[in-house]
């Protein structure tokens, strides 16, 4: 699940794992789609990821190099 709020973006995602991870990433590489064209892209995410015991919570903007 994703929701947008103006240009920073909330992710909630499942994982296999039950540890406790903080990761502050300036450069993290994530996969996009285009809803108009439904394909796949890579771009850079900077943000908070926190990875709790089978779940993963994303909190930040995404970005392409040009």
């Amino acid at each position: 699940m994703t929701k947008s709020f103006g240009e920073y973006y909330l992710s909630l995602d499942l994982r296999n794992g039950v540890g406790l991870d903080l990761e502050f990433a300036d450069s993290r590489p994530v996969w996009i789609s285009n809803s108009e064209t439904g394909g796949l892209a890579t771009a850079s995410f900077e943000g908070t990821v926190l990875m709790l015991p089978f779940m993963i919570i994303t909190l930040g903007k995404i970005w392409m190099d040009d």
